[in-house]
């Protein structure tokens, strides 16, 4: 069974959400563990049941809203965690991201420090990180009307050669992962197969998966995520994604929590990779910080997921439980001030049931006829 096969297989702990069918207000659960036969599931109120296989049915999959999922996951995870006596990796939910990538760029991808940096605006020395210059590189040398002119004069080494050239002058790709293209032998099959990837009709699935066929046997090289993904990303990075296999785990977290992917560019993958970068796309926008296209989407990812993010995350994650201890505070003292006045008043009620008990005692009592 190959690794994109697996994601409707037995589940992994803590990768979904369940709902039992019959038990609605126990509310969502994750699988905590599997083992001889059972499953332990940790609910949202508070439990950890555990069902043996023929009762695996009642525990349905369940839907959210990608950000709610990633809180629910981290929260239930957490609590199956503890009660399993295993430290889980704590899950990344959408605001955190966030705010780890506004500790560094305050004012989003509109701010200058992200156009400098990451987009090269205003620039006069184009780095390799620069991605409005490789855009306009590769929209220039690879366009529909270039590709159709040179495949029309039959100049197939021209097409390799520009392709090479795009890919060079980005960070996007490796010098060793660009070796395939870089050591292919044109041919009138590897130029057509890049013109149908970027301009063709149909299902891109089939016509990503037919690319790195072509660029296989032209190169005889192993191809690689960075590669395959960084030719439509660059041509058209309004549609697509390049792709980084060290992020894709991380990011997978809150934004695609069932994510499978394999090690090798597939058609298929790459169509879920993309509804990914899609949903990061659209939180993104929603909380008020579009991204200009996919690529700042990708540098979004890089940024906040990189291993020296790690130190602002868990900062983040310690201002935000301070925060949260510092608003319930008001909460208890509040309750406890009404539980005080609570506690008067009674005091006050028996004094004076006291005090009418004790001027009764003194009044004379009343005369009988």
């Amino acid at each position: 069974m190959s690794s994109t096969d697996q994601e409707d297989s037995a589940p992994v702990p803590g990768d979904r959400l369940y709902r039992h069918s019959k038990r609605k207000q126990w509310g969502f659960a994750v699988l905590a563990w599997e083992k001889e036969g059972k499953r332990g599931y940790q609910f949202e109120d508070g439990e950890l049941r555990i069902f043996a296989e023929k009762f695996y049915k009642f525990l349905e999959e369940a839907e959210a809203p990608p950000e709610q999922a990633a809180r629910l996951l981290a929260k239930l995870g957490r609590a199956s965690g503890a009660r399993d006596g295993k430290a889980d990796e704590r899950q990344l939910t959408f605001d955190e991201q966030l705010q780890v990538f506004l500790e560094e760029f305050s004012e989003g991808f509109a701010g200058a420090d992200w156009k400098d940096q990451h987009r090269g605006e205003g620039t006069a020395r184009r780095l390799k990180r620069h991605r409005d210059f490789a855009v306009a590189d590769a929209q220039e040398q690879l366009s529909h009307e270039a590709l159709d002119g040179l495949i029309a004069a039959g100049d197939h080494a021209e097409v390799l050669r520009r392709l090479v050239e795009v890919v060079h002058a980005t960070d996007l790709v490796t010098r060793a992962q660009a070796e395939p293209i870089a050591r292919a032998t044109p041919s009138a099959e590897f130029s057509a197969g890049l013109r149908t990837l970027l301009y063709g009709d149909g299902d891109f699935e089939a016509r990503f998966d037919e690319f790195c066929r072509l660029t296989l046997e032209a190169g005889r090289k192993q191809l690689s995520w960075p590669l395959i993904s960084a030719v439509a990303a660059l041509a058209l990075p309004e549609a697509h994604v390049a792709v980084r296999p060290t992020v894709l785990a991380k990011q997978a977290q809150w934004a695609y929590p069932r994510l499978r992917y394999s090690s090798k560019p597939e058609g298929r993958v790459y169509t879920r990779i993309l509804t990914m970068a899609r949903t990061v796309r659209d939180a993104l926008t929603r909380a008020g910080y579009p991204p200009k296209d996919l690529l700042d989407v990708y540098d979004f990812m890089l940024v906040t997921l990189r291993p020296a993010a790690q130190k602002i995350l868990a900062e983040v994650r310690r201002r935000n439980e301070l925060q949260e201890e510092s608003s319930e505070a008001p909460a208890d003292d509040a309750e406890a001030e009404v539980e005080d006045e609570v506690e008067d008043e009674v005091e006050d009620a028996s004094d004076e049931d006291e005090s009418d008990e004790d001027e009764s005692d003194d009044e004379p009592s009343a005369a009988v006829v």
